[in-house]
């Protein structure tokens, strides 16, 4: 009796231990409280860590889905470490407002949101008494939240709103963190079985051996070849193949990463120039071994190697122009950083002209070899020279100068997420409109609209230089406020990709799944699959129902005019609304590789590749104002000098705009020859030619009808008469 007792206990502990095993979400260990109010833990996960949600992998957020309306609260007990208004732009990058402790969260969001309802929204941090965090964000509140504030486990905090862009109905966003700020599960403190995987800290061999050196090399080859559309028009397949195996065969002994080997990486992607291709941070921080640099920091520019400044000992060397080092012409030591460069298009010539202006930046790189013996040994314009030392570390002492050009390197860029453009009238006829990236949100795009709606003056001054590009959207939005008519003189645009999906080399990406067909709506074609006069390629800008500026426009335009920002001078000046003054952009004019991007990491040396997969064809017109395999060139072009890079005789001057405005006073514009005259009447005359003979096939084949029914009737009333 005693043993059937005990048999009874160990069934109903057994079938105790089966129920909690069996059961996801069994509340075993649930140290959090589900979020939203009257639901069970673990109902309507729309997203959990190690998930994709469309391309991107989610690591470590667990999204939940709500009914609008629906009541958020405090999953625990803790303090306020940060809260205010944030958007979510990617699953790794978010954006927050500026938070005013006067305003509640709701009145905070909405002041962020500029127009848009579903850009911010609300974001709550709260340290618990383990010292972890929970993140909430997706939900608006009419408290005055502050940091340092006390909260209870259950408290109201608010109601759902917009968590992310992914998805269209209301949802909640939750991560959790640990003391060290790094990624903890979200999943296991709410009771529910876990997806989340605990992130390791990364490792690998360092010198990396020969062998692992080759097979990273081998994916990053095939890489190239199965995603990269515009190898054949940059080196070819054959002779990227080619040069590849030379390298392969070169490597014989282990190689160290950091320096070594994305050098190794940076002359790859030399070899086929493409602003839109990228070499990542390396991953791992590693200790920079023991170098030596030069106790000179040179400038290059107009064809002149000068010093720009030097360590104390030197000082008085400091704006001599410079003649030979080493024995090597001294312009041509200083071409040798335009190795070093891969962030143009191939054929573009402004951009590393203007990234060697500032010289010393690559002076550790160009000199790796270096020791505690090593030296420059300078000829200087006078004939005398002088030898300076390299050193460990050299201490520089900055000169008015440097402070000169750093203000010319920082025109028209970006500070911050908020400074995104800039307006201002430069005088009573001339306004200015800075663009420093296409990538707005929806209440910045209606600001520039507004500004342009609103604008009296007859000339505007467009600034694009050192925009790195952005959303085609944004670009298009805001060509369409200065066009009265459709804008599509450019010819023949499409994109191209090499494949719809089933991408071998995805297995190594960082962003996309192994087996994601990304291009499904491409039709095949010649050479690929093919999307035609899409919003990508501009083949089409209609103007804009209710925004019109019609005074003239001038773009400033450099090598560090990117993507987008070589698109939008290019539109204008291909359909003849705008002129181009400066320098040649640094994306390609005819076409260039973006839209979708996938990061290859080598499984060896952790390095990740950033390489674009469509290739955005523009305009198939060349001729001698758009040569092939160049960027825009401008119409009224300023060459680099250093007067401009040193901000003029009083280092405040902007050399370019000045430039600008000197045209404008001379009431020089369009020029009277138009370069695309030809082209263009010679389209418009075959397309007239084609009008014509429909005209004349229409005008036979109803001839021919009038003859049938002639006929015809004839043949019916010989038929009655019989």
């Amino acid at each position: 009796m005693i043993y059937g007792l005990k048999y009874m206990k160990l069934n109903k502990i057994a079938a105790l231990l089966v129920y909690f095993l069996a059961t996801p979400l069994a509340v075993q260990a649930q140290t959090l409280l589900w979020p939203i109010a009257g639901k069970l833990a673990g109902e309507n996960i729309l997203s959990q860590p190690q998930t994709y949600i469309g391309t991107e992998l989610n690591f470590d957020n667990l999204f939940i889905g709500a009914e609008p309306g629906a009541i958020v609260l405090c999953p625990a007990d803790g303090i306020i470490v940060s809260v205010g208004a944030v958007y979510q732009r990617s699953l790794s990058y978010m954006l927050s407002a500026s938070y005013q402790n006067q305003l509640s969260l709701r009145e905070n969001v909405l002041a962020a949101r500029q127009d848009d309802d579903r850009l911010f929204t609300g974001f709550l941090s709260l340290r618990m008494a383990d010292g972890n965090k929970v993140h909430l964000h997706g939900f608006l509140s009419d408290s005055f939240f502050k940091t340092g504030q006390k909260l209870s486990r259950g408290d109201t905090l608010g109601v759902v709103d917009y968590s992310y862009k992914a998805f269209k109905d209301p949802s909640l966003n939750i991560t959790v963190s640990k003391r060290d700020n790094t990624s903890a599960d979200p999943m296991t403190p709410f009771g529910l079985k876990t997806t989340f995987i605990e992130p390791q800290a990364l490792t690998r061999e360092d010198p990396l051996p020969a062998e692992k050196v080759r097979d990273d090399l081998d994916i990053l080859e095939e890489a190239f070849c199965e995603l990269y559309p515009s190898l054949e028009d940059r080196m070819g397949e054959s002779a990227f193949r080619a040069y590849m195996d030379s390298l392969k065969s070169s490597v014989s002994a282990p190689m160290d990463v950091p320096f070594g080997f994305r050098m190794m990486l940076r002359d790859i992607l030399h070899q086929i120039p493409d602003s839109h291709i990228g070499l990542l941070p390396d991953p791992i921080k590693t200790t920079v071994p023991q170098s030596w640099q030069p106790g000179e920091f040179l400038m290059f520019c107009d064809d002149t190697v000068r010093i720009l400044f030097t360590v104390p000992e030197f000082k008085q060397y400091e704006g001599r122009i410079v003649k030979r080092i080493n024995g090597l012409p001294a312009a041509d030591y200083a071409r040798q950083a335009y190795k070093l460069l891969n962030t143009y298009d191939d054929g573009v010539e402004s951009t590393p002209e203007e990234e060697s202006v500032l010289l010393g930046q690559w002076g550790l790189i160009m000199n790796l070899d270096a020791g505690k013996d090593s030296a420059h040994e300078l000829e200087l314009e006078d004939g005398s020279t002088v030898r300076i030392p390299f050193y460990e570390r050299p201490r520089f002492a900055l000169t008015d100068t440097y402070r000169r050009m750093l203000r010319w390197h920082n025109l028209n860029r970006m500070e911050s997420d908020d400074d995104v453009f800039h307006t201002r009238m430069l005088n009573d006829s001339t306004a200015y409109l800075g663009i420093k990236t296409f990538e707005m949100l929806t209440g910045q795009v209606e600001q520039v609209r507004s500004f342009l709606g609103g604008l009296k003056a007859p000339n505007l001054i467009v600034d694009v230089r050192n925009n790195p590009g952005g959303h085609n959207e944004v670009l298009m939005n805001l060509l369409s406020c200065m066009v009265t008519e459709p804008m599509d003189r450019q010819k023949g645009g499409y994109v191209r990709v090499n494949k719809q999906g089933d991408f071998a080399s995805l297995a190594h990406s960082l962003n996309y799944a192994a087996d994601s067909e990304i291009f499904q709506d491409f039709e095949p074609g010649d050479h690929g699959f093919y999307l035609r006069d899409t919003l990508e390629t501009c083949s089409v800008v209609q103007p804009d129902a209710q925004v019109h500026y019609d005074g003239k426009v001038y773009v400033l335009t450099n090598g560090s005019s990117f993507s987008a920002a070589t698109l939008f001078p290019a539109v204008l000046v291909r359909n003849r609304r705008a002129v181009s003054v400066g320098r040649e952009t640094g994306s390609g004019y005819h076409y260039m590789t973006a839209l979708k991007f996938a990061d290859i990491q080598l499984p060896n040396s952790l390095q990740t590749i950033h390489i674009p997969l469509a290739q955005l064809v523009f305009d198939t017109t060349i001729c001698d104002r758009l040569p092939q395999g160049r960027g825009l060139l401008p119409d009224y072009p300023l060459p680099l000098t250093y007067d401009e890079v040193v901000s003029g005789t009083d280092g405040e001057t902007d050399v370019m705009l000045e430039y600008a405005l000197s045209l404008i006073a001379e009431d020089r514009y369009l020029s009277d020859n138009n370069p695309f005259a030809e082209i263009d009447n010679k389209d418009s005359g075959s397309h007239g030619a084609g009008l014509v003979l429909i005209g004349i096939l229409a005008a036979v084949l109803a001839a021919l009808f009038l003859l049938f029914l002639f006929l015809r009737k004839r043949k019916l009333s010989f038929g009655a008469k019989a």
